[in-house]
């Protein structure tokens, strides 16, 4: 049905309207003729219908004969639009040019969908792909598909199973990784020892024979929780030790600034300047021009989707700003807040599973700088396991 709609658009038809004494006369004397009319309906005073233009004037006389007054109501079709486009050269040479670009266009990448990358970076399986010849805006004759899967495979180890699917301008690649080993407790004989210096304040032992006890003082190495222990006959037992033994930890750090000091800062002042890109081709799409002696860059691109699919085309800005050198001068107080963010900063990110006891700081100037010396007494687990063989004496 679709093809025929075509084929008549290609060959141009009309719809009319016949209004007279004897209509349905028309419909049999046409029918006679093999003039093939199409969707008759009957209207008032007469009936409806379509068909192509050869037949249209074929069907003229038999309208006289059937006391019928035929009447045009649209045209449709090629035929109708050239005679319209006559004397403007411009219109059909334009779509004759916009097919041919569609038809270039169309042996391209538009667009890469990767497809269960679930835990893997779809940025690493972007830049593996491109490296073995797909990529957007690569030639579609170019693209050895086998090749691209066995070549991705071996750089990928976390990829047990790649498929690339060529479908019109997309390339979906659907991706399998691999199952994570899970982890399984290891059951070497091992010892716990301590990670650091500290005082212990409670011992947890689930597996092996604690060696100290809360209030002990311990140095980095000393044996926590033995895996080892004799029995009544004199033989050892072997086992793997495993515990939470807490400890409190003194630290103690010294930081130092400079009363005063410089220091570079983004100025208001920014130039912004757009590109237009295409695959891989870019267009300029502004005048401004750079001139700061020191600058900073930075660049955010904005990428044209369609149906959650992301094409090629994209406008890519690059912002620069002005560098401004700047001077201050701290006081004491100034001094104070910098010196406990930065030791905020340590316990939050150096020692996450500490639970801070106690804190102290102090802060003194000498020689035209802030000193500041931290001491604090975190509470934490302090347990290393430590494996053994049993042929060590």
């Amino acid at each position: 049905m679709i093809v025929l709609s075509f084929l008549r658009f290609c060959r141009g038809y009309v719809t009319f309207t016949a209004k007279g004494r004897f209509p349905e006369r028309l419909l049999n004397l046409a029918a006679g003729r093999g003039i093939n009319l199409w969707n008759p309906q009957p209207v008032a005073g007469g009936i409806t219908g379509a068909m192509s233009v050869s037949d249209y004037k074929r069907v003229r006389p038999l309208a006289r004969r059937s006391k019928c007054v035929l009447r045009i109501e649209k045209k449709r079709g090629v035929p109708f639009f050239l005679r319209r486009c006559r004397g403007r050269a411009g219109i059909p040479v334009g779509a004759v040019l916009g097919a041919l670009l569609i038809v270039f266009l169309s042996q391209f990448i538009w667009s890469l969908r990767i497809v269960g990358a679930d835990n893997l970076s779809e940025t690493k399986v972007r830049e593996c792909l491109a490296e073995n010849g797909i990529s957007v805006g690569i030639y579609k004759g170019d693209i050895d598909v086998d090749k691209i899967e066995r070549d991705t495979l071996m750089q990928l180890d976390d990829i047990r199973w790649l498929s690339v699917n060529l479908l019109g301008c997309t390339a979906d690649i659907e991706v399998s990784e691999k199952a994570k080993k899970p982890d399984i407790m290891s059951l070497q004989p091992c010892n716990i020892k301590a990670r650091e210096d500290g005082v212990i304040t409670s011992v947890k032992a689930r597996g092996g024979f604690a060696e100290v006890k809360e209030g002990s003082g311990v140095v980095k190495g000393d044996l926590l929780v033995s895996g080892v222990k004799m029995s009544k006959l004199d033989t050892p037992q072997f086992v793997h030790a495993d515990a939470e033994v807490m400890a409190d930890i003194y630290s103690e750090r010294e930081l130092k600034i400079p009363c005063r000091y410089s220091y570079i800062s983004i100025s208001e002042n920014k130039t912004e300047r757009s590109r237009l890109k295409l695959f891989h081709r870019e267009f300029p799409v502004s005048l401004s021009f750079f001139g700061c002696e020191n600058a900073a860059y930075s660049e955010r691109e904005q990428t044209l989707c369609l149906d959650d699919t992301l094409l090629p085309l994209s406008v890519r800005t690059e912002t620069e700003y002005a560098l401004a050198e700047s001077t201050v001068s701290l006081n004491t107080e100034q001094a104070q807040q910098i010196f406990r963010n930065a030791e905020l900063l340590y316990e939050v990110f150096e020692r996450p599973a500490g639970a801070v006891k106690q804190r102290r700081l102090t802060v003194s100037e000498e020689d035209g700088a802030y000193v500041c010396h931290f001491s604090c007494v975190f509470n934490e687990n302090i347990a290393e396991p430590v494996e053994f063989s049993v042929t060590e004496g």
